[in-house]
């Protein structure tokens, strides 16, 4: 009887991980959304794990990134976030099976930015030219 409580304990925080993980994507989801992006893909997360030297430790630590892709102007913009912030970030553009870092990472972006960043002289990542259409939404 006491290997069957043992057992819940290990399942239900687990499940409230998930959920936890979930509402944040969604979440981040509807921020996109308000930002004015009509095109946002499905969310996923990432664990970027980190570790530092602090004296003779290292330390180990990890973060969860949501992250989410939508198309602007015929390219796929991959927006990222922590899961403990309240911003985002313009992250990779994913073109032709590569997802080159976006130069500076704009935060915050609005659609409207988003386009004028596209429009604009700023620097691009390698690839841009090619998914760029002026012309789509």
């Amino acid at each position: 009887m006491h290997g069957m409580k043992r057992g819940l304990l290990f399942v239900l925080p687990l499940a409230l991980v998930v959920t936890a993980c979930s509402s944040g994507q969604d979440q981040f989801v509807k921020e996109l959304r308000s930002a004015g992006f009509t095109t946002v893909g499905e969310p996923r997360t990432d664990t970027e794990k980190k570790s530092k030297k602090v004296g003779k430790r290292t330390v180990k630590s990890s973060q969860r990134i949501f992250e989410v892709t939508v198309r602007v102007k015929g390219c796929d913009l991959e927006f990222a976030k922590t899961a403990d912030s309240s911003g985002y970030w313009l992250d990779e553009l994913h073109v032709n099976g590569q997802e080159p870092d976006w130069p500076e990472y704009p935060e915050n972006l609005r659609h409207a930015d988003a386009v004028a960043l596209l429009a604009g002289n700023r620097p691009k990542p390698p690839g841009f030219a090619s998914c760029y259409r002026p012309d789509l939404p």
